[in-house]
């Protein structure tokens, strides 16, 4: 695995982090996120990661297949780092920039990308954040706290921002960044 991160062409800091942090697969479920391992892909370009764990792959057209293949190659520069356990879309890491997004790439429609932080390092924190964010909301709903929720996430979305300035937060459905969609649905839940 170290000889992978050190040849990818990534940001000095996010090598480091990815050196240094020992992630488990399980770390992130809690909040729906679930990382692979070496063997199910880590940091395996996108393309490669599909044609491996891909199993819709095998049943379709050939030619279709080759095609959509072909249209992946575009994001061969990111790299497959985690799944979305709610959309089951991947998270991947982009070559060059290090920056995060969240990849939609089913075979029978077009690949659509939602970014999601700055950097792995930011990733990560947020990811931490976000399992704390629910942690708090989870005793509050059980005090039925209506007013600490809303104060919480009041404070701890302007706190979330500070994470990632690039992360914009605002409840704008067509705001399609990852984080403003699980935040925000996260909050509707909180009040259903």
């Amino acid at each position: 695995m170290r000889d992978t991160i050190v040849n990818l062409n990534l940001p000095q800091e996010a090598k480091e982090f990815l050196l240094k942090t020992k992630i488990e697969e399980d770390e992130f479920e809690y909040i729906n996120i679930k990382f692979f391992s070496e063997e199910n892909g880590f940091l395996c370009d996108v393309v490669e990661w599909t044609k491996i764990n891909d199993l819709t792959l095998k049943d379709l057209n050939e030619d279709y297949v080759e095609e959509f293949l072909g249209e992946l190659e575009k994001f061969r520069d990111y790299h497959v780092i985690a799944e979305n356990l709610d959309s089951g879309n991947l998270i991947a890491m982009q070559e060059g920039t290090g920056e995060i997004y969240e990849l939609e790439h089913e075979v029978i429609e077009e690949i659509v990308t939602y970014f999601v932080n700055s950097s792995f390092p930011k990733a990560y924190e947020s990811m931490n954040y976000f399992k704390e964010i629910k942690d708090k909301v989870l005793r509050f709903r059980k005090q039925e706290s209506v007013e600490k929720i809303q104060e919480m996430f009041e404070r701890d979305m302007q706190k979330f921002i500070l994470i990632d300035s690039k992360v914009v937060i605002d409840g704008n459905e067509n705001n399609k960044q990852f984080w403003n969609g699980v935040l925000f649905s996260f909050k509707e839940w909180c009040f259903d």
